[in-house]
Protein backbone atom coordinates (compact mmCIF):
# COMPACT_ATOMS: atom_id res chain seq x y z
CA UNK A 1 0.00 0.00 0.00
CA UNK A 2 1.34 3.37 -0.53
CA UNK A 3 -0.04 5.67 1.86
CA UNK A 4 -0.68 3.45 4.34
CA UNK A 5 2.02 2.20 2.00
CA UNK A 6 3.24 1.44 -1.77
CA UNK A 7 2.21 -1.91 -3.54
CA UNK A 8 3.71 -3.11 -7.18
CA UNK A 9 3.58 -5.43 -8.81
CA UNK A 10 6.11 -8.64 -8.00
CA UNK A 11 9.40 -6.92 -9.07
CA UNK A 12 10.55 -10.49 -11.55
CA UNK A 13 7.82 -9.25 -13.92
CA UNK A 14 7.33 -5.86 -13.18
CA UNK A 15 9.31 -4.67 -16.11
CA UNK A 16 6.80 -6.08 -18.47
CA UNK A 17 4.30 -4.72 -20.93
CA UNK A 18 0.68 -4.75 -19.33
CA UNK A 19 -1.05 -7.34 -21.09
CA UNK A 20 -4.04 -5.57 -22.65
CA UNK A 21 -5.02 -2.24 -22.87
CA UNK A 22 -3.88 0.22 -19.87
CA UNK A 23 -5.58 3.52 -19.75
CA UNK A 24 -3.93 6.08 -16.95
CA UNK A 25 -6.68 8.66 -16.58
CA UNK A 26 -6.15 11.87 -14.43
CA UNK A 27 -9.75 11.94 -12.69
CA UNK A 28 -11.41 14.83 -12.72
CA UNK A 29 -15.25 13.77 -11.57
CA UNK A 30 -16.91 13.13 -8.26
CA UNK A 31 -18.20 10.34 -9.01
CA UNK A 32 -14.69 8.84 -10.65
CA UNK A 33 -13.41 9.89 -6.85
CA UNK A 34 -16.27 7.29 -5.53
CA UNK A 35 -14.64 4.41 -8.09
CA UNK A 36 -11.11 4.91 -6.81
CA UNK A 37 -12.54 5.01 -3.13
CA UNK A 38 -14.20 1.23 -3.65
CA UNK A 39 -10.98 0.18 -5.35
CA UNK A 40 -8.50 0.67 -3.13
CA UNK A 41 -11.26 -0.35 -0.21
CA UNK A 42 -10.61 -3.52 -2.29
CA UNK A 43 -7.35 -3.80 -2.94
CA UNK A 44 -6.83 -3.65 1.19
CA UNK A 45 -10.01 -5.66 2.42
CA UNK A 46 -11.27 -2.73 4.56
CA UNK A 47 -13.90 -4.01 6.67
CA UNK A 48 -14.56 -0.46 8.45
CA UNK A 49 -14.83 3.01 7.21
CA UNK A 50 -12.41 4.10 3.91
CA UNK A 51 -8.82 4.11 3.03
CA UNK A 52 -9.16 7.42 1.62
CA UNK A 53 -12.43 9.71 1.38
CA UNK A 54 -13.77 10.49 -1.72
CA UNK A 55 -14.49 13.90 -0.92
CA UNK A 56 -10.85 14.85 0.12
CA UNK A 57 -10.59 13.37 -3.58
CA UNK A 58 -12.22 15.75 -4.78
CA UNK A 59 -11.01 18.63 -2.58
CA UNK A 60 -7.26 17.27 -4.03
CA UNK A 61 -8.40 17.49 -7.50
CA UNK A 62 -9.55 21.12 -7.21
CA UNK A 63 -6.64 22.22 -5.81
CA UNK A 64 -4.51 20.64 -8.34
CA UNK A 65 -3.33 17.74 -7.11
CA UNK A 66 -3.16 14.24 -8.56
CA UNK A 67 -5.89 11.79 -8.73
CA UNK A 68 -5.54 8.87 -11.16
CA UNK A 69 -7.54 5.69 -12.37
CA UNK A 70 -6.00 2.89 -14.45
CA UNK A 71 -7.92 0.52 -16.52
CA UNK A 72 -7.12 -2.47 -18.13
CA UNK A 73 -9.45 -3.63 -21.02
CA UNK A 74 -11.57 -1.27 -19.63
CA UNK A 75 -12.17 -2.59 -16.04
CA UNK A 76 -10.61 -0.62 -13.02
CA UNK A 77 -7.61 -2.34 -12.09
CA UNK A 78 -5.45 0.55 -9.81
CA UNK A 79 -5.36 3.85 -9.05
CA UNK A 80 -2.94 6.70 -7.49
CA UNK A 81 -3.74 9.62 -5.56
CA UNK A 82 -0.90 12.09 -4.36
CA UNK A 83 -0.20 15.70 -3.53
CA UNK A 84 2.34 19.06 -3.56
CA UNK A 85 3.83 19.78 -0.21
CA UNK A 86 5.33 23.79 0.01
CA UNK A 87 7.52 25.16 -3.10
CA UNK A 88 10.13 23.25 -3.26
CA UNK A 89 9.41 20.59 -2.03
CA UNK A 90 9.11 17.24 -3.42
CA UNK A 91 5.44 15.84 -4.46
CA UNK A 92 4.06 13.14 -1.91
CA UNK A 93 2.69 10.07 -3.71
CA UNK A 94 0.40 8.64 -1.03
CA UNK A 95 -1.22 5.82 -2.22
CA UNK A 96 -0.47 3.34 -4.96
CA UNK A 97 -3.00 0.09 -5.22
CA UNK A 98 -3.15 -2.56 -8.10
CA UNK A 99 -5.69 -5.73 -7.44
CA UNK A 100 -3.80 -8.42 -7.22
CA UNK A 101 -5.17 -10.05 -10.06
CA UNK A 102 -3.47 -7.64 -12.38
CA UNK A 103 -0.51 -7.62 -10.61
CA UNK A 104 3.07 -8.66 -12.44
CA UNK A 105 2.04 -6.77 -15.85
CA UNK A 106 4.03 -3.41 -15.18
CA UNK A 107 0.95 -1.51 -14.17
CA UNK A 108 2.76 -0.43 -10.82
CA UNK A 109 5.66 0.70 -13.02
CA UNK A 110 3.40 2.10 -15.37
CA UNK A 111 1.65 4.40 -12.76
CA UNK A 112 5.12 5.80 -11.32
CA UNK A 113 6.35 6.87 -14.88
CA UNK A 114 3.03 8.52 -15.20
CA UNK A 115 3.62 10.27 -11.85
CA UNK A 116 6.70 11.52 -12.93
CA UNK A 117 5.58 12.82 -16.37
CA UNK A 118 3.08 14.68 -14.38
CA UNK A 119 5.68 16.49 -11.73
CA UNK A 120 8.49 17.11 -14.40
CA UNK A 121 5.92 19.20 -16.34
CA UNK A 122 4.92 21.27 -13.50
CA UNK A 123 8.68 21.32 -12.56
CA UNK A 124 8.77 19.44 -9.73
CA UNK A 125 12.08 17.02 -9.62
CA UNK A 126 11.39 14.64 -6.35
CA UNK A 127 9.28 12.79 -5.50
CA UNK A 128 8.73 10.98 -2.03
CA UNK A 129 6.40 8.25 -0.52
CA UNK A 130 6.02 5.39 2.22
CA UNK A 131 6.51 1.81 2.30
CA UNK A 132 6.53 -1.03 4.56
CA UNK A 133 10.72 -2.41 4.66
CA UNK A 134 10.28 -5.71 5.08
CA UNK A 135 8.12 -6.25 2.20
CA UNK A 136 10.93 -7.38 -0.03
CA UNK A 137 9.25 -6.85 -3.86
CA UNK A 138 8.65 -3.41 -2.86
CA UNK A 139 12.26 -3.00 -1.38
CA UNK A 140 13.18 -4.04 -4.87
CA UNK A 141 11.05 -2.34 -6.91
CA UNK A 142 11.68 0.70 -5.42
CA UNK A 143 15.30 0.28 -5.67
CA UNK A 144 16.66 -1.96 -8.03
CA UNK A 145 13.75 -0.99 -10.62
CA UNK A 146 13.48 3.14 -10.32
CA UNK A 147 16.62 4.05 -8.62
CA UNK A 148 14.41 5.68 -6.01
CA UNK A 149 15.92 5.11 -2.17
CA UNK A 150 14.97 5.31 1.45
CA UNK A 151 16.62 7.97 3.93
CA UNK A 152 14.24 8.03 6.98
CA UNK A 153 13.16 5.37 9.21
CA UNK A 154 9.59 6.26 10.95
CA UNK A 155 8.11 3.77 14.30
CA UNK A 156 4.28 3.66 13.53
CA UNK A 157 4.00 6.43 10.76
CA UNK A 158 0.31 6.02 10.53
CA UNK A 159 -0.52 4.72 13.93
CA UNK A 160 -2.79 1.96 14.47
CA UNK A 161 -4.03 0.56 10.78
CA UNK A 162 -8.25 -0.98 10.17
CA UNK A 163 -7.37 -2.45 7.10
CA UNK A 164 -7.05 -6.17 6.32
CA UNK A 165 -3.64 -5.81 5.07
CA UNK A 166 -2.35 -3.61 7.92
CA UNK A 167 -4.34 -4.32 10.72
CA UNK A 168 -2.44 -4.99 14.40
CA UNK A 169 0.61 -4.55 12.88
CA UNK A 170 3.26 -1.48 13.74
CA UNK A 171 2.85 0.72 10.96
CA UNK A 172 6.69 1.62 10.72
CA UNK A 173 7.85 3.11 6.88
CA UNK A 174 10.76 4.11 5.17
CA UNK A 175 10.50 7.24 3.39
CA UNK A 176 11.61 7.20 -0.36
CA UNK A 177 12.94 10.03 -2.06
CA UNK A 178 13.50 9.61 -6.20
CA UNK A 179 14.94 11.94 -7.89
CA UNK A 180 13.41 12.45 -11.17
CA UNK A 181 15.28 12.35 -14.71
CA UNK A 182 14.68 15.36 -17.10
CA UNK A 183 15.22 12.39 -20.39
CA UNK A 184 13.38 9.23 -21.14
CA UNK A 185 13.37 6.39 -18.47
CA UNK A 186 15.51 4.32 -20.35
CA UNK A 187 18.26 7.14 -20.82
CA UNK A 188 18.22 7.06 -16.90
CA UNK A 189 17.63 3.21 -15.58
CA UNK A 190 19.72 2.54 -13.06
CA UNK A 191 20.85 -0.40 -10.97
CA UNK A 192 23.12 0.55 -8.51
CA UNK A 193 26.28 -1.00 -8.53
CA UNK A 194 26.83 -3.09 -5.11
CA UNK A 195 27.79 -6.46 -3.48
CA UNK A 196 25.68 -9.13 -3.07
CA UNK A 197 25.76 -10.40 0.44
CA UNK A 198 29.64 -9.52 0.20
CA UNK A 199 31.60 -11.63 2.14
CA UNK A 200 33.38 -8.38 3.37
CA UNK A 201 30.37 -7.07 4.32
CA UNK A 202 29.48 -6.50 8.11
CA UNK A 203 26.21 -8.24 8.62
CA UNK A 204 24.10 -5.98 10.97
CA UNK A 205 21.08 -8.32 10.41
CA UNK A 206 21.03 -11.77 8.77
CA UNK A 207 18.05 -13.53 7.27
CA UNK A 208 19.06 -17.41 7.49
CA UNK A 209 16.48 -19.22 6.61
CA UNK A 210 14.18 -16.54 6.70
CA UNK A 211 14.51 -16.27 10.36
CA UNK A 212 16.29 -12.86 11.85
CA UNK A 213 19.48 -12.94 13.05
CA UNK A 214 21.07 -11.58 15.83
CA UNK A 215 21.98 -7.59 16.22
CA UNK A 216 25.58 -6.62 14.92
CA UNK A 217 25.33 -2.71 15.69
CA UNK A 218 28.58 -1.92 16.42
CA UNK A 219 29.78 -1.74 12.86
CA UNK A 220 34.03 -2.03 12.78
CA UNK A 221 36.37 0.89 11.66
CA UNK A 222 37.08 1.02 8.23
CA UNK A 223 33.91 -0.98 7.05
CA UNK A 224 32.16 0.44 3.84
CA UNK A 225 28.74 -2.05 3.39
CA UNK A 226 26.58 -3.03 6.04
CA UNK A 227 23.50 -5.54 5.32
CA UNK A 228 20.93 -5.41 6.80
CA UNK A 229 18.26 -8.43 5.80
CA UNK A 230 14.65 -9.11 5.78
CA UNK A 231 12.40 -12.21 5.29
CA UNK A 232 11.44 -13.29 1.69
CA UNK A 233 7.79 -12.93 2.15
CA UNK A 234 6.31 -11.24 5.34
CA UNK A 235 2.91 -11.30 4.19
CA UNK A 236 2.86 -14.84 4.14
CA UNK A 237 4.61 -14.54 7.94
CA UNK A 238 1.91 -12.33 9.30
CA UNK A 239 -0.70 -14.48 8.15
CA UNK A 240 0.77 -17.92 9.43
CA UNK A 241 3.61 -17.37 11.92
CA UNK A 242 2.34 -13.88 13.23
CA UNK A 243 5.10 -14.37 16.33
CA UNK A 244 8.04 -14.42 13.75
CA UNK A 245 6.56 -11.40 12.09
CA UNK A 246 6.54 -9.38 15.10
CA UNK A 247 10.35 -10.43 15.80
CA UNK A 248 11.59 -9.14 12.50
CA UNK A 249 9.39 -6.31 12.80
CA UNK A 250 11.42 -5.59 15.88
CA UNK A 251 14.99 -6.54 14.72
CA UNK A 252 14.68 -4.23 11.54
CA UNK A 253 13.22 -1.30 13.34
CA UNK A 254 16.12 -1.54 15.50
CA UNK A 255 18.79 -2.51 12.56
CA UNK A 256 17.67 0.27 9.91
CA UNK A 257 16.76 2.74 12.74
CA UNK A 258 19.79 2.88 14.19
CA UNK A 259 21.96 2.97 10.92
CA UNK A 260 20.24 5.15 9.36
CA UNK A 261 20.49 7.79 12.80
CA UNK A 262 24.03 6.71 12.72
CA UNK A 263 24.46 8.50 9.40
CA UNK A 264 24.32 5.32 6.86
CA UNK A 265 22.42 5.41 4.12
CA UNK A 266 20.38 2.77 2.16
CA UNK A 267 22.79 2.15 -1.20
CA UNK A 268 21.42 -0.96 -3.03
CA UNK A 269 19.60 -4.50 -1.79
CA UNK A 270 20.43 -7.57 -3.19
CA UNK A 271 19.07 -10.66 -4.57
CA UNK A 272 19.10 -12.32 -1.15
CA UNK A 273 16.70 -9.78 0.00
CA UNK A 274 19.90 -7.22 2.02
CA UNK A 275 19.47 -3.70 2.07
CA UNK A 276 23.36 -2.81 1.58
CA UNK A 277 24.18 0.30 3.37
CA UNK A 278 26.43 2.45 3.31
CA UNK A 279 27.99 6.04 4.60
CA UNK A 280 27.80 9.00 2.12
CA UNK A 281 31.01 10.87 1.16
Amino acid sequence: MAGPHPTVPPPSVDRRRPAGDLALTLVTRPEDCLEVARLFDRIWAVQDGTILDRHMMVALIHSQNYVLLASLDGRPVGAAVGFCGPPGQPFHSHIVGVRPEASGHGIGRAIKEHQRRWCLDRGIATMAWTFDPLVSRNAHFNIRVLGAFPRQYHEEFYGPMRDTVNAGQASDRMVVRWDLPTGTPADHARTPAGPTSSTTAHVALSNQDDEPGGLALDVPPGTTDVLVGIPRDIEGLRRGDPDLALRWRQQTRLALGSLLAQGWQVHDFDDDRHYILRREP
